[in-house]
């Protein structure tokens, strides 16, 4: 059972909250640095971006014996991680403009890639929460109907791949403390 709803789980904590991009293990070019103001952006992006993904933390409790249970825990992760990306993008907008050339249309892309994000989840939340399951083989198809939804999901990678598309912003993020702080010296 653990294995068989891990691809719902995985697809959207990937597509949501990944964040693994956030740093770089490459060197930054060393004559060449991030403007103090991108980094201060990219903070409190990274920052905002935490918050979200602590909502996650908590993966959904799988009960063998209940197909029912182990669905409406799914449901219950599923509502979270829609209110993450609402967190999400309530943070990149919270940062304010970046300071960069083309920092908005960033944002634009990544915010809208969470929003077109966010409308998949509930999309899947509903279906599932609608679902008759009774035994492991309708939970089985549950979950094959949520994979096929999450499936669609534009950008599985990120709200920061996006912003990262902006060579300000990624040398930013490359250099940024705090992010690889938040998601280690190897995010």
């Amino acid at each position: 059972m653990k294995r068989m709803h891990s691809a719902v789980l995985a697809m959207a904590a990937t597509a949501l909250l990944s964040c693994a991009a956030c740093g770089s293990d490459a060197p930054a070019d060393p004559g060449r640095h991030a403007d103090p103001a991108a980094l201060a952006w990219v903070d409190k992006v990274c920052t905002g971006v935490a918050a979200g993904s602590a909502k996650l933390a908590q993966p959904p409790a799988v009960d063998n014996a209940d197909p029912v249970k182990t669905r409406d825990a799914m449901v219950d992760f599923l509502g979270r991680l829609g209110s993450a990306l609402d967190d999400m993008a309530g943070g990149i907008h919270g940062a304010g403009v970046p300071p960069v050339p083309d920092g908005q249309s960033a944002v634009d892309k990544a915010t809208g890639n969470l929003t077109a994000t966010k409308t998949k989840v509930g999309e899947t939340k509903t279906k599932m929460e609608q679902a008759k399951v009774t035994d492991d083989a309708s939970l089985r198809q549950v979950i094959a109907d949520a994979d096929a939804t999450m499936g669609q999901l534009a950008d599985p990678e990120g709200p920061i791949k996006d912003l990262k598309a902006n060579p300000e912003l990624d040398l930013a993020f490359s250099e940024s403390a705090t992010c690889k702080r938040v998601y280690g010296s190897g995010a």
